[in-house]
């Protein structure tokens, strides 16, 4: 297990504005129908090769990192491949975000040798009913990502486990917990819900319900097990939460050093926090040149770093 590498531009506080991460949206279509993420996730049929992502890193001396997310970004499993084996040979860290059904053995094995270096599932249901009730699909899935993530877990593929902390986990996190290790993970990410502008995601954990959560997941946390807990770093200790061994609070790097490329060009701030679009690639926006040639909306937003978890649980103020 190599958790140094997983959020390693996180784990500092940055200081200074520079292109180190690149999300790329591979696509925007997705088999699962779940409401956190569909009206964020673009679903129009958007979508970027392989050879034409390859294309734009090569003008970015400064990445350090790419996120291939989607959609359900395995829908286009072999441009992923060839872009992971590319970021490999220029030594650039990778990072798959998928929901997992799309998997199976022989496609595991093809991103460990392409050189994957992490590959991360949503994980917020300990059951095949709760986890299909949510998703939309049908129970069965369930057990075959589970499978899919039981493989991973064996092979160099650093995997992470992310359960969003909202009022349908904010109770059962300590058995979401139990079900990561029990799948061989040691890498377990807690995001912290927020209110976000689409009907229906209004579910948030309550501050004393997050806080309970939180103090849980630390003290019966296993030895070897590392704990990340994101979009929390700006109010840990207001809420009485320390950073030790395995337990790390990482830094927001959204806008800063890490910013979000749709398939049709569009570059976000980030795709869910705050789409904000402040440029496009094919409309004369340039990645290399993006903070030194600041658009404005990238201005403002650096200017005002609004925070919607901070402003959620300390309406007032923390």
């Amino acid at each position: 297990m190599n958790n140094i590498k997983y959020k390693f531009l996180e784990l500092e506080k940055p200081v200074t504005y520079e292109l180190e991460a690149l999300e790329v949206g591979v696509t925007s279509n997705c088999n699962f129908r779940c409401d956190y993420c569909c009206a964020y996730n673009r679903n129009d049929g958007e979508s970027i090769d392989g050879k034409e992502v390859i294309r734009i890193l090569e003008e970015i001396p400064t990445i350090k990192r790419v996120r291939l997310s989607g959609g359900e970004v395995t829908l286009k499993f072999q441009d992923c491949v060839e872009i992971v084996a590319y970021c490999r040979s220029k030594g650039i860290e990778t990072q798959l975000n998928s929901n997992g059904s799309l998997l199976n053995p022989e496609r595991i094995q093809q991103l460990a040798n392409a050189g994957l270096t992490t590959i991360h599932f949503s994980f917020n249901f300990t059951t095949a009913e709760s986890h299909s009730n949510y998703y939309n699909v049908h129970p069965s899935v369930y057990d075959k990502i589970c499978r899919n993530i039981a493989m991973c877990a064996t092979t160099s593929i650093d995997t992470v486990l992310e359960t969003l902390l909202f009022a349908e986990t904010e109770h059962n996190m300590q058995a979401i917990s139990e079900k990561v290790y029990q799948l061989g993970v040691r890498t377990h990410e807690i995001q912290n819900s927020i209110i976000m502008d689409h009907t229906g995601w209004k579910a948030i954990a309550a501050r004393d319900a997050l806080k309970q959560a939180v103090h849980d997941l630390i003290q019966h946390k296993k030895e070897d097990t590392v704990l990340y807990f994101t979009c929390m770093d700006r109010f840990a200790e207001a809420l009485g939460f320390e950073e030790q061994p395995g337990v790390y609070f990482p830094h927001c790097i959204e806008g800063m050093k890490q910013l979000h490329l749709h398939g049709n060009g569009d570059i976000l701030i980030s795709e869910l926090c705050h789409p904000i679009i402040i440029g496009n690639i094919y409309q004369g926006t340039s990645l290399k040149d993006i903070y030194s040639n600041m658009p404005a909306p990238l201005e403002q937003y650096l200017e005002k770093r609004p925070c919607p978890a901070l402003d959620a649980l300390f309406p007032q103020g923390v």
